[in-house]
């Protein structure tokens, strides 16, 4: 019996550094691979989305909660290891201006009181290109 306690590491070329939500042109959320990878997001099949216009944030609570009142479904890409929200509704009924805010932004974690886990991002924030 070895003294070892090894685990086989699988995701060869995975960019599990990105720890970030995109937002993309075409009116959805991109859940970049170290986002995805690190929240376990393929354990969730919806996402109740909230925005607070005053700070420009959006908040996402993930969940599996099929009847969860204006919940999003949650697209687990072929990967395995990205994820998408498509939100047309959210982006037109919130007025929020896509073309400025298109890139990826880094969420934060935080516990609500009513809404429990979300993560939380700010709109006008942009992680530099370089990443």
């Amino acid at each position: 019996m070895s003294e070892y306690n090894f685990k086989k590491f699988t995701k060869r070329g995975s960019k599990l550094g990105n720890y970030s939500i995109s937002v993309t042109s075409s009116y959805s959320f991109g859940l970049n691979s170290g986002f995805y990878s690190k929240e376990v997001i393929k354990q969730y099949k919806k996402v109740v989305l909230f925005y607070d216009k005053a700070k420009n944030a959006v908040a996402f609570h993930f969940t599996n909660d099929e009847d969860a009142e204006g919940a999003f479904t949650v697209v687990h890409h072929n990967t395995g290891t990205t994820g998408s929200i498509t939100a047309r509704s959210f982006f037109i009924e919130n007025e929020i201006n896509k073309k400025e805010l298109v890139g990826r932004k880094i969420p934060q974690k935080i516990q609500d009181e009513e809404f429990g886990l979300l993560y939380v991002m700010q709109l006008l924030e942009q992680i530099a290109n370089k990443l």
